[in-house]
């Protein structure tokens, strides 16, 4: 079984995909341009950009990576807390793409989607607790970041990973100092 908030957030990502497969859902995606022409449009999109999903194969992604993740680390850190890291690394997500985009004017109206920022957060956590993996991750990241081969918002799986990564390491190092407690 899976513990409550990773079930939850699954159920959530699931249901918003099967939701809205017939109506025009690219509106609630985060649109950087909104930041500076609708303020409002932005705050309500930053949220639910992180359950619509674009395809199958987007969503299924995602919420493998949630499973697979979730399931351990919302066990090591309880529920709240994971749930607030999920929340604030999906916002960190979309928070560092618009500022990536409005400098370079890169996908400016287009729409993000999808909780790769807040499972990157979660990524980032695991990290920060010893998970050398996840290092490899962040590094692919940005690779494909600076190629740009795809249209896929890269700044906001390294914004998430950046938060997680950095919550993670206050929240080791308070509760257990310098030792490693997850590792592969």
């Amino acid at each position: 079984m899976l513990p409550p908030v990773t079930l939850v957030l699954l159920t959530l990502n699931v249901t918003v995909f099967m939701f809205v497969q017939n109506i025009n859902w690219y509106r609630f995606g985060s649109i950087p341009s909104y930041l500076l022409n609708d303020p409002a449009m932005f705050l309500i999109t930053s949220f639910t950009s992180m359950f619509l999903h674009a395809n199958i194969v987007h969503i299924a992604f995602n919420m493998l990576a949630l499973v697979a993740l979730g399931r351990v680390i919302e066990e090591v850190i309880g529920s709240m807390r994971y749930a607030i890291v999920y929340i604030l690394a999906g916002l960190s997500g979309v928070a560092l793409h618009t500022i990536y985009s409005l400098a370079t004017n890169n996908g400016f109206n287009t729409p993000m989607v999808g909780a790769s920022g807040a499972i990157s957060g979660i990524i980032g956590l695991a990290a920060a607790m010893g998970d050398r993996f996840s290092y490899i991750w962040l590094a692919v990241q940005f690779v494909f970041a600076i190629v740009g081969l795809s249209s896929i918002a890269y700044f906001a799986h390294i914004g998430g990973f950046i938060f997680g990564f950095l919550i993670g390491k206050i929240y080791h190092d308070s509760m257990y100092g310098d030792s490693t407690y997850l590792t592969r």
